[in-house]
């Protein structure tokens, strides 16, 4: 017996107290529970629901989004991105303004730029820096997390509104600008010198790959979405192809868009559908397939852009809607 410890004198009489106590406060708490969730099953139900939705793989919050032209308000949002901190930024291309928002949706800035003639993809660097393409200059805008603007890195290619060029920026520093109709990605230093520019090739029979979309992966690999391929392939910083996903591998009726993003291991990507979810890791293994029309509504649709937050959301922009909807990442 450890000094400082009572000495039990009469073992059976003590063992049925202890028993009574147990029973008593358990009843104590079933009457509480009782009286606060009612005895009808509803609160557990309740509960069990709610496990039930933080189980899902990812799972709906809510959305937000302010229909209108103003500052703060989402015309034609085309786009989405977000920060370290989970702020989220979106061009419009109805009203020309690049809106900043925090996670739950409240305005933080708003900027209209009279450069912004046909904006499309976005991205926002490690220190805040806001990369805006823009087909209608065949450039990418550079601004400073104020909302300057810094920057313009002119492309080769002459401007064309049917272009879809893409930028992506690595924790490196390195700016990475896709240009489909030259077919080629150019990579730039942070202080915006080219230092290459390659044609990405995948290795196999289908070589010719015409990428509509890159990123960045955390595994400092590029990621370029082929549509036309119904892939997307894997490549090093200098062009070297290492992998590809086939969407339709195993026989799955998949048919990509041109939305996609990487993060935290994993590739989301809509179906050219508008309402088909689909994720796999980085190496390639499919993990789900689902379906967003519950919250997006039936019926086939341009495909939403796609952004993962540090907060583990992935965000879907209802362009038509003028909304961002937010899911919980439970992987």
């Amino acid at each position: 017996m450890e000094e400082g410890l009572p000495r039990l004198q009469n073992g059976n009489a003590v063992m049925h107290r202890i028993r009574d106590s147990v029973l008593a406060v358990a009843a104590a708490a079933l009457t509480l529970t009782c009286v606060t969730t009612g005895c009808s099953g509803k609160g557990a139900q309740a509960e069990s629901q709610a496990q039930t939705q933080a189980r899902r793989p990812i799972s709906y919050i809510d959305s937000w989004g302010v229909k209108g032209d103003g500052p703060g308000q989402m015309e034609q949002p085309i786009a989405i991105a977000t920060d370290v901190l989970g702020n989220v930024y979106l061009p419009d291309a109805g009203n020309h303004f690049i809106d900043k928002f925090n996670w739950e949706g409240r305005p933080l800035f708003a900027y209209e730029e009279e450069m912004l003639k046909n904006p499309q993809s976005i991205t926002v660097d490690s220190g805040g820096a806001i990369y805006v393409t823009d087909s209608g200059r065949s450039s990418v805008l550079v601004f400073l997390p104020n909302g300057d603007r810094y920057h313009e890195i002119k492309l080769k290619s002459r401007a064309n509104s049917e272009n879809t060029i893409g930028v992506a920026v690595g924790e490196d520093g390195l700016i990475h600008v896709l240009d489909p109709i030259a077919e080629s990605v150019a990579t730039y230093t942070a202080a915006f010198r080219m230092i290459r520019a390659w044609q990405p090739v995948a290795s196999g029979p289908n070589a010719r790959v015409r990428g509509t979309s890159i990123a960045v992966g955390p595994d400092g690999y590029l990621y370029i979405l082929d549509p036309a391929g119904n892939r997307i392939v894997r490549f090093t910083e200098d062009g070297h192809c290492v992998s590809e996903i086939s969407a339709i591998a195993g026989g799955a009726a998949r048919r990509l868009s041109d939305e996609f993003a990487v993060a935290g291991g994993y590739i989301f990507a809509m179906d050219a559908d508008g309402r088909m979810l689909h994720v796999w890791s980085v190496e390639g293994k499919a993990k789900l397939d689902l379906d967003l029309a519950t919250e997006l509504g039936q019926g086939n649709r341009p495909a939403p852009a796609l952004a993962v937050s540090s907060r583990k959301e992935l965000l879907v922009l209802d362009s038509s809607g003028s909304r961002v909807l937010r899911y919980q990442i439970n992987f």
